[in-house]
């Protein structure tokens, strides 16, 4: 780890971190993959040389106004950070790129010797990062387009085989008149071909009252179930034997076009599985009520809904690995227009935000390498033209730099 600056520090010939005779780099603060965003302990030693003792001293003391001084407000605009001195490291390129911030400060002094060029005093500065360093500009990959339910591989843009990336993200919807409930889910992928896990299950019978409506998502023809006549009904979906052998977290969407009456319930049950048993709310429309587990065999799952208003659509079933995907799921009053995630050690603004205003639940950021697979949970009455956009917006992290 290169230590180009602390604060406003800059390093030189006559002042710069200690290492040992064989070493170019200061030891790092370590790359833990289960919490690369979590704070970092971080601990140098700084040589200052001066022409005097009392120079050598002054500037010991500048180190230590400087920590305090930034300890004391948020940088950079940055909301999330609650104070800290901006640390900047060195890149692979050499560039002085990758930045984080130093808080709870301590500041030692080993020692003051004096030498044939002057008088070097040596002190210890430890404390907490707030995360792992980051490159603060950023690459935007912008995907167009995407169909209610539609999964789409890609390639984030202007990025690297070679790199992680701290990543926030937009996503607006367009056409969706009536959309107060919308689920997005990013899975990282570990190379160009690797495979999404991300499946829904479209329903195979429906009772009478209920007709089935298809459309292109883009990826493959999908179903859902309108509740046309009735009220009240049973649809049934067959998980077929070839999906992949995962833990699933389960998403069903009934989406009511008004707010259902009170008493309004939805049942599911497979074999092996109690009935669960949920309240379907007029606030939302994604439940997830269990998790499935596949084992390489086909199996029915049965969905009892009660007391819904007609034109109720109930959706595919999704299932989402419990490994290695992002979930959001953004609640609004109707229209759901756009929400954004953004990155807390970024964060100029509200890090979680739905407009009109409402609630977002999931992750402040995702942290990916450069392949991704997204999904787009949304759905209206209306989808002849229905589509959203997703921004997204990629820090690069190089591990080999601080670990």
């Amino acid at each position: 780890m290169r230590v180009r600056k602390i604060g406003t520090l800059v390093f030189d010939s006559n002042t710069n971190i200690i290492v040992d005779a064989d070493a170019q780099d200061a030891p790092g603060v370590g790359f833990h993959i289960n919490r690369l965003d979590d704070p970092q302990p971080f601990a140098v030693e700084i040589a200052f040389k001066r022409a005097t003792r009392q120079q050598a001293l002054e500037a010991v003391n500048a180190l230590a106004r400087e920590l305090f001084s930034y300890a004391q407000r948020r940088q950079n605009n940055h909301l999330a950070i609650a104070g800290g001195a901006p640390v900047f490291i060195e890149d692979a390129a050499g560039g002085v790129t990758l930045l984080s911030y130093l808080r709870d400060s301590s500041v030692t002094l080993p020692g003051v010797e004096t030498t044939a060029t002057g008088v070097i005093a040596r002190a210890r500065v430890t404390g907490v990062l707030v995360s792992s360093f980051i490159d603060y500009s950023y690459a935007t990959t912008s995907i167009s387009l995407l169909k209610p339910y539609e999964r789409r591989l890609v390639t984030l843009n202007s990025t690297s085989d070679a790199h992680l990336y701290k990543n926030s993200l937009k996503h607006v919807f367009s056409s969706m008149s009536g959309l107060y409930n919308a689920l997005l889910a990013i899975e990282t992928l570990e190379s160009a071909t690797a495979t999404s896990r991300i499946n829904v299950v479209n329903p195979t019978s429906v009772t009478y009252g209920i007709t089935l409506e298809s459309w292109n998502a883009n990826w493959a023809t999908l179903t859902r179930a309108n509740f046309s006549s009735a009220t009240n009904g049973t649809i049934t979906y067959d998980v077929p034997a070839g999906l992949p052998k995962d833990a699933y977290r389960l998403f069903i969407e009934i989406f009511c076009p008004t707010t259902p009456a009170i008493g309004a319930v939805y049942n599911v049950a497979w074999d092996g599985q109690p009935t669960v048993y949920e309240t379907i709310s007029g606030d939302r429309s994604w439940y997830t009520p269990a998790l499935i587990s596949t084992e390489g065999v086909s199996f029915s799952v049965t969905l009892n809904v009660e007391g819904v208003p007609n034109g109720t659509l109930v959706m595919p079933l999704v299932l989402i690995p419990l490994d290695g995907v992002y979930v959001w799921n953004a609640v609004t009053p109707p229209t759901l227009s756009f929400f954004r995630v953004i990155a807390r050690q970024r964060a100029g603004a509200a890090p979680l935000l739905a407009f009109p205003n409402g609630i977002v639940y999931g992750s402040p950021e995702f942290i990916s390498g450069r392949y991704i697979a997204v999904f787009n949970g949304a759905m209206a009455t209306n989808i002849t033209s229905a589509a959203a956009d997703l921004s997204i917006y990629s820090n690069r992290i190089e591990p080999a730099a601080f670990a």
